[in-house]
């Protein structure tokens, strides 16, 4: 199963199967197309197989719907949602949207609720490459306070991590599916399901080859080789791609070119076909909170004072964000209370949501691959658009697909 996953294009790069199984199994590196794929070393046992099936976010992405005072048939388990923002200038301007995810964390850790975060952040010794982080203090944290549009594979040394007899309790921060994985796993590995206690999630459009940052670079006259530090959203919300090389020069793209234009047209497959996009697995899931559109009713990207969409899934995450409200560290400039407002904030994961399923059935067609997942997740979406353009967007997608 593991390698027909790899055959349909279907892995997310997450890195769990490698900290499940051990490295003399299997490695997660780096491929040839830059992105974080496991190399097969040794074939899995069936109980190891089983495993697989049950945790992979590239074979399922399926949970128990739980009922909750706001559940939305597009954007799922609500117990609130508000635009907010960190009432630290610092972390709101360092972060990528108002510092809501830092934020939380920050709380997390000066309020002792748990001893570490486990998160990504940039590679002190290559610029393009993410690593897994482990903070302990605000200042660790707000060091890596920014989005990372590139792969990481933050699940590769979970084990090792909450094996750790220096920490008890941990706050884990993933891209959908990193936590969608983990909360798998979480129901046959007992140590993590007690020791993380919190994971946060935010909405993620997808995963960029590596090589994509680098080609962006290079469009910026800079070569690859004399980059010093890569950020992706500094500089304001939604900020800039900003490049400094190792003469402290720095260059600069704006966020709507260098996503719409250079990063997002080369996601990984995976995420094509994504059935969770926005977070469902979560406690508290974070976004972009647009508040400024043009005439079509699309987010504009000017640059203002950074904001965050910021939901609580679960009644753990429904009571951490209050408190983080009460105690001050969140401001909560707007509670949202028409859902609806939602879909005009995030157009991209709306439109993933209304041609999941087709994408599905185009993926079964043409390779036979089964992803698992809630129908809650977008059927209610699937019937906002017509049949002409569902069919359109089956057959773009059914021609995308290699064949395995």
């Amino acid at each position: 199963m593991l390698e027909k996953v790899l055959q349909n294009n279907m892995c997310a790069g997450c890195g769990l199967c490698e900290s499940a199984f051990g490295s003399d199994k299997l490695k997660v590196e780096m491929n040839e197309e830059g992105f974080f794929r496991p190399n097969l070393t040794q074939n899995l046992t069936t109980e190891e197989t089983e495993a697989f099936l049950k945790f992979c976010p590239g074979t399922t992405v399926k949970k128990e719907i739980l009922p909750t005072p706001n559940y939305d048939g597009i954007w799922g388990e609500i117990y609130s949602s508000y635009i907010g923002a960190s009432s630290d200038e610092k972390i709101r301007s360092e972060a990528s949207s108002g510092g809501g995810i830092s934020t939380i964390l920050v709380y997390l850790l000066e309020k002792k609720i748990v001893d570490a975060v486990i998160h990504v952040g940039a590679s002190s010794e290559d610029p393009f490459m993410n690593i897994v982080k482990l903070s302990t203090t605000k200042e660790q944290v707000v060091s890596n306070a920014n989005s990372r549009y590139s792969p990481s594979a933050p699940l590769k040394n979970i084990n090792e991590i909450v094996e750790n007899l220096d920490f008890n309790s941990y706050a884990f921060v993933g891209k959908p599916c990193d936590v969608a994985a983990l909360r798998q796993y979480s129901e046959i590995n007992p140590v993590v399901k007690e020791k993380v206690k919190y994971m946060i999630s935010f909405f993620c459009a997808g995963v960029p080859s590596i090589k994509a940052t680098k080609d962006t670079v290079e469009a910026l006259a800079v070569d690859p080789n004399e980059v010093k530090k890569v950020d992706y959203r500094k500089e304001g919300w939604p900020g800039f791609f900003r490049v400094i090389d190792k003469k402290d020069r720095k260059y600069k793209l704006t966020y709507a070119l260098t996503w719409m234009r250079l990063l997002g047209p080369r996601v990984q497959f995976r995420c094509k076909v994504c059935p969770d996009g926005i977070g469902h697995f979560s406690d508290i899931v974070c976004a972009d909170g647009w508040d400024n559109f043009d005439n079509k009713g699309f987010p504009t990207f000017k640059n203002s004072p950074g904001k965050s969409l910021i939901i609580s899934r679960t009644l753990k995450g429904e009571e951490l964000l209050q408190d983080a409200i009460s105690d001050d560290y969140l401001l909560k400039l707007n509670e949202i209370k028409d859902i609806r407002l939602i879909d005009k904030m995030q157009p991209g994961q709306m439109y993933k949501k209304q041609y999941h399923l087709v994408r599905r059935v185009a993926l079964f067609l043409k390779t036979r691959h089964i992803l698992k997942t809630n129908k809650e997740f977008y059927l209610t979406a699937t019937f906002t658009k017509g049949p002409m353009a569902q069919l359109k967007n089956f057959i773009g997608t059914f021609k995308r697909i290699k064949k395995a």
